[in-house]
């Protein structure tokens, strides 16, 4: 991993550059409003944004039990398809795993993929494998799997510890309210991907040193597998873009221009 570069923003800012179409891609339970102070701090330094949600969360109300994987990429790609030129391809937590299907099928529409603390995974291996084996985890213990229901939800008195430690209190009542239980199905799908797809496209990660959802550990395991062309870390729990939303700003602006 001779060309990682390792890096901590705790402050300073960091120079705007040519304006990028950011398109950002939620984690488990969660939804398009998680990403709302991160894209008014990126459209304010001109560059363009579109947060979305996936099937089955946020305000989009497609059954769980009956998403996919591959519904969650198409979401992302029917995206991509209308944006003229290329995107910076953000994806947060198990967004990781979306955002790698995407740049396989549409290498060409993404500059760059950026991993938030996210599952960085090799083909044929999919976000429960590695789940499972992260053993230092608080969220694994908090699961509860309906499997006839065909979701996988958490303990919601455990998710401030999980997800928001370093949040205010606030940020923490309005996401359990938030939150949705997840489809179980895309955490079992194992990856499919290729050298000319996924391969092609530069990759970034973005790792949180405080993390307890995805522990430093199994980032750093997942980045041995899986290089990336620079890993920066920040100081903060797994949910940056309320915890520390204006180094999360410096970071993706700095990873824009790289």
């Amino acid at each position: 991993m001779s060309h990682q570069v390792r890096r901590s923003y705790e402050r300073g800012e960091v120079a705007t550059g040519e304006p990028k179409h950011f398109v950002l891609v939620h984690g488990a339970w969660h939804g398009a409003w998680c990403w709302a102070t991160t894209a008014r701090l990126l459209m304010a330094r001109g560059h363009r944004v579109t947060p979305l949600d996936l099937p089955s969360h946020g305000a989009d109300e497609t059954a769980p039990a009956s998403v996919t994987l591959g519904h969650y990429a198409g979401r992302v790609i029917s995206v991509l398809d209308e944006i003229e030129g290329t995107v910076v391809l953000v994806g947060h937590s198990m967004g990781g795993i979306v955002i790698s299907t995407v740049a396989e099928a549409r290498p060409a529409k993404v500059e760059k993929l950026v991993y938030l603390s996210a599952f960085l995974l090799p083909n044929g291996t999919s976000l429960l494998d590695v789940a499972l084996q992260d053993s230092d985890s608080l969220a694994t213990p908090n699961l509860c799997v309906k499997a006839d229901e065909g979701v996988v939800d958490l303990n919601r008195d455990a998710i401030a510890d999980i997800f928001y430690a370093d949040c205010e209190r606030e940020v923490v009542d309005r996401a359990r309210t938030l939150l949705k239980p997840n489809p179980l199905a895309p955490f079992a799908t194992p990856l499919a991907l290729t050298d000319r797809g996924y391969g092609s496209v530069r990759r970034f990660y973005i790792s949180c040193a405080k993390d307890r959802a995805i522990t430093p550990a199994a980032q750093r395991s997942m980045l041995a597998a899986m290089p990336c062309e620079a890993v920066h870390e920040l100081h903060t729990d797994h949910s940056p873009f309320f915890s520390q939303p204006d180094r999360l700003d410096d970071v993706l602006v700095e990873i824009a221009r790289a």
